[in-house]
């Protein structure tokens, strides 16, 4: 209990900085690391609520992280090996050369950004929910940081996979040098599948798993609610 305080600073900090450096970065890679700082920072605030609900939400942050992270990491792999490189800044329209790609990596920052119907999402929205039982209006920060992320990538990644002046062709980077773009071969695609096929399952059936986070984390309130009184020598 002691350190409510601080775990409330550290997850703010984090959401925050996260979202902000992620909001300045056209390096693919990079993007996803900072994604990941925010992702921390959830669990931080899940785990600063003290309640069943928000650490069972901090478990199913770290879970969906497990999938969702690996995923856009494999798409940032896979983008450097085909496109050589990972500045996606004035790219525009990849979805007309790698459809594939194109489409795990929207999958993929869908879910890292908390979209329903994705695994994402749950932790998210269980994590707030605590959040403002125990802090009330305190959750707007996060809240309105999330959103505004959401924003702001959402409409980055709909010019890079989609947006083109040319509807054929796209705005490609001068790394390829005159070489012809190709999609994803069958086995990056079946990797990024698998992760992605995850990705839905969890966001549309969270309880395969919610059950055993959720009893586990009461549990352990329990037990430390009970070695709190024991120490004050009170007896439960």
């Amino acid at each position: 209990v002691a350190f409510i305080p601080l775990l409330i600073f550290l997850g703010m900090a984090s959401l925050v900085y996260g979202a902000w450096v992620c909001m300045g970065q056209t390096n693919l890679k990079r993007m996803v690391a900072y994604s990941s700082v925010s992702h921390m920072g959830l669990i931080f605030l899940g785990i600063a609520t003290m309640q069943p609900l928000g650490i069972a939400g901090a478990l199913f942050m770290m879970f969906a992280h497990g999938i969702i992270s690996p995923l856009l990491f494999a798409v940032a792999g896979a983008f450097k090996h085909h496109y050589h490189t990972l500045e996606i800044g004035s790219m525009r329209g990849i979805a007309h050369h790698s459809p594939w790609l194109a489409a795990h990596m929207m999958l993929g920052w869908m879910a890292s950004l908390g979209l329903p119907l994705l695994a994402g999402f749950v932790a998210e929205v269980t994590i707030l929910i605590a959040f403002w039982m125990s802090f009330g209006w305190l959750v707007l920060l996060p809240t309105l940081t999330l959103i505004i992320t959401a924003v702001y990538y959402l409409s980055s990644m709909q010019k890079t996979i989609f947006e083109s002046n040319d509807p054929h062709h796209g705005i490609l980077p001068d790394t390829l040098h005159g070489e012809d773009p190709r999609d994803i071969s069958w086995h990056e695609n079946s990797g990024m599948i698998i992760l992605g096929a995850l990705t839905i399952l969890f966001g549309i059936l969270p309880f395969i798993f919610w059950g055993m986070m959720s009893g586990w984390s009461s549990g352990f309130l329990i037990d430390t609610l009970v070695e709190a009184m024991q120490s004050e020598g009170v007896k439960p």
